[in-house]
């Protein structure tokens, strides 16, 4: 009945597949049916094109579009940052290269040593070589030697004379660079000096002038350091951004050095960035040309668009493959799916070409049509052996009944004549039919199938009058469900094939207990046992199914049907040293929701 209940539900599934793509939703809106109707009407092709151009391509060119549009500020914005980040520290690297020869030249203003040189009077030109040459000892290690790219000398003014160590520039001091010196009075003072060889706005090095004082604190003079303008250059130049970055430092009133020139007309944008300089006065203004920021931008718009376009055309070309490989192919797949719902036989279904998949969804549905063909001549088969089995069962429904009516008078009669073993052997034998007739429930408590295996021990004791049955039972499993009659099969084994055949007292132990979240349930006897050669008989009987061991197969099907593959029975025998038979078993505890299952 189960089988004929799913071939029922399949085909009632598949026929609900159907009658669901029948159904149209009602609905009073004016023009509704005449655009069901159309809608209807249309291929799968239309269909697709109709919904590809508004869900796909125009939401793809307005998302490029407006993501261009945020691109192009989030660089904007990303550039404006970056490059406020290196004016920033190309202006600390500027400070810090001041600070530098600042500290140079205070060095020598402190000196005590040059102080005293200078204070000495001149009085010919040999005493001013031999000063000149103290001055140069004194002064050369602390500005650690001449350098062009450094410092290219130094010049000693007095009232009395001149000293220069190294090259003074061509273009003399002015005036008013002399009297700022004086007027910082020991303050450094930076004063640009343009080259005689190029254009006037080229400074080629700078003076940094300070005044000397005796040790009365008595200016006696002023000196000054001539400063390579290579010095900001090289700052300049590693501050560079590529071809792209200008660079000029300025001065209160004129530029006083540029590191390369952005041509405006060239460019279509220039970020231009200012910072002053905490010494002399000075300000270093930077230039960012962004059209090639912005020219990736525009890159990606072109893309953009092409890209819009070729989804367009692959859209079209996709929609076409699309019908000609699974708009087609459903079709066909539902008119066999219609033919075997009408009864037609698998063999007049037909097979197609088209997608992987939906062909191989025909195909499956043909092999399934097959096997319900064949299952619905299975069932029929089974449930005429069914009916059979049925009868049977009415006829012979009387058979325990009378037994146990007749056991029941046998009892009387020795009661009357006072038999007490053969009242005994009919309690067991009646308890045993009355444990097989009553409920029909298969799962019973591990506690009820001992106590009916204890009454079958003492029939069989009768007849193997010389063993022992002991039973060691956890209270915890006591209460443990499991299928009735299982253990009965293990206990007449080792009754009939292990004890037997031995000359000495003969056990037989019955275990039971929790073991590894299973139902360990273990029978052993000191009977014969069995050889290895036997042994491995009997396990492949038991793997294979088949063979002459009906008692053991009967207990190892039951488990696997009704627990499932992951249960079942092991065996371990020695010759000469007894036989032990577990049975593993999931635990079922009393009032388990699927026992009648």
């Amino acid at each position: 009945m189960n089988q004929v209940r799913a071939v029922t539900l399949f085909k009632s599934s598949i026929g609900g597949i159907e009658e669901s793509g029948m159904r149209r939703s009602h609905s009073y809106l004016p023009g509704y049916k005449w655009l069901n109707r159309r809608w209807n009407k249309w291929s799968l092709t239309k269909k697709l094109v109709l919904f590809y151009l508004p869900l796909f391509v125009l939401p793809s060119i307005v998302g490029l579009s407006l993501l261009a549009q945020n691109y192009n500020a989030a660089i904007r914005t990303n550039a404006e940052s970056y490059s406020d980040s290196i004016t920033s520290l190309t202006v600390d690297k500027l400070e810090a290269t001041i600070e530098t020869y600042n500290n140079v030249s205070l060095h020598i203003l402190t000196s005590d040593e040059i102080g005293a040189i200078l204070s000495e009077p001149v009085h010919n030109e040999f005493e001013k070589i031999e000063l000149q040459q103290q001055l140069e000892r004194s002064v050369l290690p602390i500005i650690g030697g001449l350098d062009s790219n450094r410092i290219k000398g130094c010049v000693f003014m007095t009232d009395n004379t001149t000293f220069i160590i190294g090259q003074d520039e061509q273009e003399p001091l002015s005036e008013k660079g002399k009297s700022n010196t004086v007027t910082a009075n020991g303050a450094p003072y930076w004063d640009a000096v343009r080259s005689g060889y190029t254009t006037d706005n080229d400074v080629s090095a700078f003076r940094l002038g300070r005044v000397i004082k005796d040790e009365n604190f008595r200016p006696i003079g002023y000196f000054y350091l001539i400063v390579s303008s290579n010095v900001f250059r090289d700052v300049l130049s590693s501050a560079m951004a590529g071809s792209n970055t200008a660079f000029f430092l300025n001065g209160p009133d004129r530029v006083l050095l540029q590191e390369q020139v952005i041509q405006e007309d060239t460019f279509s944008e220039v970020l231009r960035l200012e910072q002053s300089i905490d010494y002399n006065e000075w300000t270093l203004t930077a230039e960012y040309a962004l059209n090639t920021v912005y020219a990736t931008v525009y890159r990606m718009s072109v893309f953009a668009a092409w890209l819009a376009g070729g989804s367009l055309v692959l859209g079209l070309v996709a929609s076409y493959l699309i019908r000609t490989d699974i708009a087609l192919p459903i079709v066909r797949l539902l008119a066999n799916m219609r033919r075997g719902l009408r009864g037609e036989k698998p063999n007049s279904l037909t097979k197609f070409r088209g997608a992987r998949e939906i062909t191989q969804l025909n195909e499956t549905f043909i092999s399934v049509m097959y096997e319900i063909y064949n299952l619905l001549g299975e069932v029929k088969a089974s449930e005429e052996r069914k009916r059979q089995v049925q009868l049977k069962v009415l006829q012979n429904q009387l058979s325990p009944h009378f037994i146990y009516n007749t056991l029941n008078t046998i009892r009387w009669m020795a009661m009357i004549r006072k038999q007490d073993h053969i009242k005994e052997i009919v309690d067991a034998l009646s308890n045993l039919l009355r444990y097989s007739i009553r409920d029909t429930n298969e799962l019973v408590s591990l506690e009820d199938e001992i106590n009916v295996m204890r009454e079958f021990v003492k029939i069989q004791q009768v007849r193997h009058q010389n063993f022992i049955f002991q039973v060691e039972l956890e209270d915890e499993v006591k209460p443990y469900r499991l299928l009735k009659f299982l253990i009965q099969p293990l206990l007449e084994n080792a009754i009939v094939h292990g004890l037997s055949s031995i000359d000495h007292s003969g056990q037989i132990r019955l275990e039971a207990k929790a073991e590894k979240g299973m139902l360990s349930i273990r029978v052993w006897d000191n009977g014969s046992g069995i050889g290895q050669e036997r042994l491995y008989e009997i396990q492949q009987v038991m793997s294979s199914g088949t063979g002459s061991h009906i008692g053991l197969l009967s207990v190892k099907e039951r488990i696997e049907m009704f627990y499932g593959p992951a249960y079942g029975m092991n065996i371990t025998s020695e010759r000469g040293a007894g036989t032990t038979v577990e049975l593993k078993l999931p635990i079922l505890k009393e009032g388990w929701p699927n026992e009648n299952d």
